[in-house]
């Protein structure tokens, strides 16, 4: 598992299918107001011959996902 941002951590191991690694990320997300961590998965992202290249694929999805909010300009409460 990766800490990617102090609150969010990513887990990009891929899964071994068909001779191919996929590229997944699994994303939990921070406790808010008491609640329990969100964990989301990407579902297959792409399929990769070597697994480190499934790992960066996977983890550079996952920092776009968890940017995207900044980048739109919507930052969520904390």
């Amino acid at each position: 598992m990766t800490l990617i941002e102090p609150s969010f951590s990513v887990d990009p191991t891929p899964r071994r299918a068909d001779g191919e690694y996929m590229a997944h990320a699994k994303i939990t997300t921070p406790a808010v107001d008491g609640q329990e961590p969100q964990v989301l998965m990407s579902g297959d992202l792409a399929a990769f011959e070597e697994r480190e290249d499934a790992i960066v694929y996977a983890r550079t999805w996952a920092r776009e996902w968890i940017d995207a909010p900044v980048r739109e300009g919507v930052v969520p409460k904390q």
